[in-house]
């Protein structure tokens, strides 16, 4: 009789322990959030420039003679090259945090024939410019070709359209 009324109690106890311990989908939440907040910190990057790296990820998109493209308004200072080079609307493919870097490529561009030049952003970006055009359609035109025109290898996943402010 006491194997049974042993029995009988931890079995009880067995079934309350399952059932109260349900984890909610809150608590896996916010594991998850610490653990992806953790390997940020190990990786460097705190959550205002993973805020920033999100939003340039998602950039606009504009509608440009029917097709899609990636247009950011930035005001920018022309680095290298002349005030006249500055158009409108520029084809950008590169961008770097070094102007070193920056006139390199730059450099390699204009070796080839083209007509690149370096400006820059508030944010000390600078960006490489392979050509600068007066109208968006323009340069979306040539933003469907430079990847074959230029000869070289882009060091950005895809080129974009600069535009500054009116």
């Amino acid at each position: 009789m006491k194997h049974v009324i042993t029995i009988t109690l931890l079995s009880i106890a067995a079934i309350c322990g399952f059932t109260s311990c349900k984890s909610s989908e809150a608590n896996y939440r916010a594991a998850y959030d610490t653990t992806i907040a953790r390997q940020r910190e190990k990786e460097g990057v705190d959550s205002a420039t993973y805020a920033r790296i999100e939003a340039e990820r998602t950039a606009n998109t504009t509608m440009i003679s029917g097709d899609s493209v990636r247009m950011v308004t930035d005001r920018v200072n022309i680095v290298d090259g002349t005030l006249s080079d500055l158009k409108p609307y520029g084809v950008v493919v590169g961008e770097y945090k070094q102007l070193f870097n920056a006139r390199s490529f730059r450099n390699r561009l204009k070796g080839k024939g083209h007509p690149s030049y370096v400006v820059k952003n508030s944010e000390s970006t600078y960006y490489v410019i392979a050509k600068g055009f007066d109208t968006a359609p323009e340069a979306a035109a040539y933003l469907d070709t430079v990847a074959r025109t230029l000869e070289i290898r882009i060091p950005i996943p895809k080129p974009w359209i600069l535009a500054l402010p009116r």
